[in-house]
């Protein structure tokens, strides 16, 4: 009885330490999802919802995978007159949470463009609180949750954006607003399907995670260590399904922002100042929503390899899922490397541990030289930690700063009609990629 107790106290410390490693590792903290395999879920406000709240309808679109997942689109549309129509805008969250991500700040960036009459889709990756679905399969089947960043990119993205397209005929090419692991997501897709650079007129980047390298804690030090010599590591501690399948019942906790806070900040060295504790009140029980663990496992494998590559199936040995789709059958780099030719606009926090800003515009520009003249502009946000680009109290200037690149992508108009002013007191450098500093609170 005693060591039964002990152990499911070192159970909770250790998933309460897991919550936060894993939640900021891929842009997240909160919760907010389905709380067991039966499907039963957290009392909490869904995208719809959260709309309606701040005056907006979401409409509900079914997209089947080609490997059978069923996954939930959410078309956000104004209750009100709009100044008419635009383009087409796609917005795709991090690991760990859901759609619900765009719409539950105090300035979020889909209403704008609602606002502005553009139309706006939100998307969500199987697994998640509204993507629990399968033809064939049950979420408490453990093939359900056979799925990582692989899966992403060869399914959920591409039949999502197919959807999309369609809906509009093919006559509007899609603007394409990824934050953190969603950024990862595209460019993993456009990896794998290169076809989909033409349905695509702009990649917007918020905290584009693609090899987070500056992770010093020692408990992500031995986590990485030990999952690069055991592929079965983290699958013992955490199972082969979801990850944290009962996080919604923390939800009651008076001082559960506190505690997450203090997590951030012990494990990352976070400052937490530019987002206001009402702020992370109010999104903190959003933010959480349910995946594989081997979704949270691909990304210690792609930290310790240094890489942006597969998932690697067999640890020392080299086989990916996918291996049959490339030479020699070993765990490759997605291959980026000339794949990529869709404009781009990254923006990113100087105060973020998870994002190598340098190292990932490298890795774009190198491997993809048509991307130079493509890669419109890398916006410095000083002193932005990673859920910044979302949340911070000043968010809105960042915002619109990115306004402009979705219109002109949109418009197609040419560099030289579209070139942006600066604020006063605000520096640009004209190193390529350009880089531009915002000046934050």
């Amino acid at each position: 009885m005693v060591l039964t107790t002990v152990y499911h106290i070192a159970g909770f410390i250790n998933s309460l330490i897991w919550y936060a490693v894993t939640c900021v590792i891929q842009s997240l903290t909160g919760y907010n999802l389905l709380t067991d395999d039966d499907g039963s879920m957290a009392s909490v406000p869904t995208t719809a919802d959260l709309a309606a709240t701040a005056g907006y309808n979401v409409r509900e679109h079914v997209v089947t995978t080609k490997d059978g997942y069923i996954l939930v689109l959410h078309k956000l549309e104004s209750a009100q007159p709009t100044l008419g129509k635009k383009g087409v805008v796609y917005f795709h969250h991090g690991l760990l949470t859901d759609s619900e991500t765009w719409v539950v700040g105090d300035v979020n960036l889909p209403y704008m463009l609602v606002d502005q009459g553009y139309q706006v889709w939100l998307g969500n990756n199987r697994g998640n609180r509204y993507s629990r679905k399968h033809l064939r399969l049950s979420p408490s089947d453990k093939q359900f949750w056979n799925f990582s960043l692989d899966e992403y990119a060869m399914y959920d993205i591409p039949a999502s954006l197919e959807h999309i397209y369609q809906f509009n005929n093919g006559t509007s090419r899609i603007t394409y607003v990824g934050f953190s692991q969603g950024c990862s997501q595209l460019l993993a897709t456009l990896s794998l399907r290169p076809d989909l650079n033409n349905i695509l007129n702009l990649f917007v980047g918020l905290s584009p995670a693609v090899i987070p390298q500056n992770l010093s804690h020692p408990i992500f030090k031995m986590i990485v260590n030990r999952s690069s010599r055991n592929n079965q590591f983290l699958y013992s501690l955490f199972g082969t399904r979801a990850i944290f399948p009962s996080v919604a019942y923390w939800q009651t906790w008076k001082w559960y922002s506190s505690v997450v806070d203090t997590a951030l900040q012990y494990l990352f060295g976070w400052k937490l100042n530019n987002i206001s504790s009402e702020q992370r009140s109010r999104v903190y029980p959003h933010l959480f929503s349910n995946t594989s663990v081997k979704s949270v496992h691909h990304w210690f494998q792609i930290i310790d390899a240094k890489r942006f590559q597969m998932f690697d199936e067999h640890v020392n040995i080299g086989l990916s899922h996918f291996s049959n789709y490339h030479p020699g059958h070993q765990v490759p780099p997605f291959p980026i490397a000339h794949h990529l030719d869709v404009p781009m606009v990254l923006a990113f926090g100087d105060a973020d541990i998870l994002v190598d800003i340098n190292h990932t515009t490298k890795l774009i520009t190198e491997n993809n030289p048509q991307m130079k003249s493509k890669m419109w502009e890398v916006i410095d946000c000083p002193t932005y930690e990673h859920m910044d680009t979302l949340w911070a109290s000043d968010v809105e200037k960042l915002y619109n700063r990115i306004l402009p690149h979705i219109e002109r992508a949109n418009r197609m108009i040419t560099d030289s009609d579209s070139t942006l002013a600066l604020d006063d007191g605000e520096v640009e450098n004209t190193q390529s990629p350009k880089f531009y500093k915002l000046i934050t609170n």
